[in-house]
């Protein structure tokens, strides 16, 4: 089904260049646990799109955790949307810079009948519940890609999973 779990990928040790102090052991990886409980628990996501003249943009938004990929929703007359609908390459982000979650990746439009009913209403109530308000529906998603996530200001936690696309 279109929003089923994806596989999570064998965590892989980042390429380290010199001076960076990064893992050089498997050992020394994140479990995936720690990308699943700060995207579960933040508040909201930076995201970062590109516009077709390549202008860089980045948004704080509303979202949800759901089956491992963001959800959010927003205006398609947004800046952002614009360039997603352009270019649907997007890169995801907590704010925390200590416990650091940034996934790469495209987004996408869940369309009305992509989806049944139920999981329709299950997006919408907890999205709702998050914000405390009375509308709205996360109908973007984020495919991964890439997700990169260190623990501390360190950076010898650091962690990279790769998604077949």
């Amino acid at each position: 089904m279109l929003l089923d779990k994806p596989t999570i990928p064998k965590p892989v040790i980042p390429a380290n260049p010199a001076g960076y102090e990064l893992p050089t052991q498997e050992s020394e990886l994140l479990d995936w646990d720690f990308v699943d409980q700060r995207m579960s628990e933040t508040l909201y996501y930076w995201i970062a799109t590109t516009g077709d003249d390549g202008q860089p943009h980045t948004v704080p938004l509303w979202g949800i955790w759901y089956n491992y990929r963001v959800h959010f929703d927003g205006s398609p007359k947004t800046r952002w949307a614009r360039n997603l609908l352009q270019n649907p390459k997007i890169s995801v982000h907590v704010p925390s810079a200590t416990e650091v979650v940034m996934i790469e990746g495209h987004a996408q439009i869940i369309e009305d009948d992509d989806i049944d009913d139920a999981t329709w209403d299950l997006l919408d109530n907890t999205y709702q519940a998050k914000y405390d308000v009375k509308e709205g529906s996360p109908y973007w998603y984020v495919i991964p890609e890439k997700v990169i996530a260190w623990d501390a200001q360190k950076l010898d936690h650091m962690t990279r999973w790769l998604f077949k696309t």
